[in-house]
């Protein structure tokens, strides 16, 4: 009898629903779309808390910042464009979390006066990424500058 139990209980557990990990592609649509969010063209200023956890932290420019601080520092610069190529993503996942490491080509076109400048920067970028209930959102985001190249247009 013991025995049966046993078999039952093991043939139980093994048809029982097994919850879903996080994918890499939702990993990928989530940095994606936290970009979407900080892009020029973006008229909706709530769209990065799509992407974002309330207690959301970023490490760039040598400096720990909230949102809020990095929305100030991001609206700080008179971008008329942006884009953004993300590349080399490395993607660790789990059943409620992610980790991503990736290279970031930033091409801004920027207005001063009367005049336009190109910048191209590249960063090594990683996030660590959790489950808000049913949606993946960015916790930590941590940015560090490889280079950077600037171009008067006009």
């Amino acid at each position: 009898m013991k025995n049966l139990m046993v078999i039952l209980f093991v043939i139980f557990m093994s048809c029982s629903p097994h919850p879903e990990g996080i994918s890499e592609s939702d990993v990928i649509k989530t940095v994606e779309g936290f970009f979407a969010a900080l892009d020029a063209d973006n008229s909706n200023p709530d769209l990065i808390d799509s992407y974002i956890t309330q207690d959301f932290m970023l490490y760039e420019v040598g400096k720990k910042m909230n949102k809020d601080e990095f929305l100030e520092l991001v609206s700080g610069f008179p971008m008329i464009k942006s884009d953004w190529v993300l590349s080399d993503f490395r993607i660790s996942t789990d059943m409620n979390s992610a980790h991503v490491s990736l290279f970031n080509t930033g091409i801004f076109l920027l207005q001063i006066d009367s005049f336009k400048i190109q910048q191209k920067y590249k960063w090594l970028e990683s996030a660590y990424l959790v489950k808000d209930g049913e949606k993946l959102k960015i916790k930590f985001y941590f940015s560090d500058n490889i280079s950077i190249d600037s171009d008067t247009i006009k």
